[in-house]
């Protein structure tokens, strides 16, 4: 029997589990933020993501904002995937706070944060993934196929954040290995605060995972060796006031059928949007649409009625695509994604500049702030 390799995006070699064993924790107390806490290394042992999520559905009630505080070199490339979509799907109420590292897959899951704040001294940093395998010669150019495709999808997700950074810059960057500062993430998109310095996140097995590390910046690794200190906790925006339902509900209902979508597309629109607002429900029809397109594209179109009732979003329903083609044997992959419909204009830092001052520097050399 085939099976296909697991694919890593980690920052150096698994690391010793925690010491209770698990690699995120919980906090949910009354009349306070859910707090998420991932440590160490996501999906490797332990809590699988699939477990991880159904305990995050069954803690939320839907209305509380959600802080997620990432210290971690990375792990398994489809868990971070499935963890950075679910972020996604919670919308605003998610606030990611990079407490000490995010690195390889865990980045994608803090790309997946409506919003992102970073210590100051924090980093960031993207690669490319890796895997073993084994096989006949036609087995391994599969293996091949597959890594690219992931790697498309990993440059998707940073892009769903980061809308004016280029796939050319992003595919670079992550050939090289690079570190980011919290100012420089911040031009760059991923980041969308950073604020004052606060003595680093470290545990016994981060810091033997950073030791084998390519390109960290020596100052970085040198300051992780302080005690810890919790960062300061987010301030949470007053939610906006409640839409009339009805309104929402014939909005739907004429933005499906000038769309030409079927008349369930409706139900799935009211549900999954949750009748937040119109921008909601102009949202969601817009990933109906996408996820009609993407259907065709792959020419699986017998799942395009589940996967709108699914409720996901766009980026798991290109993993989901993605994963079914990969199992039809005998099939070569085309593994070129396909042109988007409309260029965003940068308007802030140019991120290919950026990177390429960032190259110019003589080695051991850090930036100054």
């Amino acid at each position: 029997m085939k099976c296909h390799p697991t694919l890593w995006n980690m920052a150096a070699a698994a690391s010793p589990p925690a010491a209770d064993g698990s690699w995120y924790r919980l906090h949910n107390q009354a009349g306070q933020p859910l707090e998420i806490t991932l440590y160490d290394g996501i999906g490797n042992w332990g809590i699988r993501a699939s477990d991880f999520l159904q305990e995050l559905k069954a803690a939320d009630d839907g209305q509380r904002a959600i802080i997620v505080a990432i210290n971690s070199l990375g792990g398994d490339v489809f868990d971070g995937i499935a963890i950075h979509n679910a972020l996604r799907r919670l919308g605003n109420r998610v606030t990611v706070r990079i407490d000490s590292v995010a690195a390889s897959i865990a980045s994608v899951i803090a790309a997946g944060g409506a919003r992102v704040v970073m210590p100051a001294n924090a980093m960031l940093m993207l690669h490319n993934p890796w895997t073993v395998a084994g096989g006949e010669a036609e087995e391994l150019r599969q293996v091949a196929d597959m890594m690219d495709k992931s790697k498309a999808s990993l440059i998707a997700c940073y892009q769903a954040k980061a809308p004016t950074l280029d796939s050319a810059t992003l595919s670079q960057m992550m050939d090289d290995t690079t570190w980011l500062s919290a100012q420089e993430a911040l031009a760059l998109g991923l980041v969308d605060e950073v604020r004052e310095q606060v003595t680093l996140q470290a545990s016994a097995s981060l810091l033997a995972g950073l030791a084998r590390l390519k390109n960290a910046p020596a100052h970085w690794l040198a300051a992780l060796h302080t005690p810890p200190i919790d960062a300061p906790p987010v301030r949470q925006p007053d939610p906006p006031p409640a839409a009339d339902p009805r309104v929402l509900a014939r909005l739907a209902a004429r933005l499906c059928a000038e769309a030409g979508l079927s008349a369930s597309a409706v139900d799935h629109v009211l549900r999954h949007s949750a009748l937040q607002d119109e921008a909601a429900i102009q949202g969601r029809v817009q990933q109906l649409l996408e996820i009609r397109d993407l259907c065709q594209l792959a020419k699986l179109p017998e799942l395009q009625d589940s996967l709108m009732a699914s409720g996901l979003d766009t980026q798991a329903v290109r993993s989901r695509l993605f994963d079914r083609l990969v199992q039809q044997a005998g099939q070569e992959l085309d593994n070129v994604p396909p042109e988007p419909s409309a260029t965003p204009q940068a308007t802030g830092p140019s991120a290919r500049n950026i990177y390429a001052r960032r190259q110019q520097r003589p080695a051991g050399q850090t930036a100054e702030r």
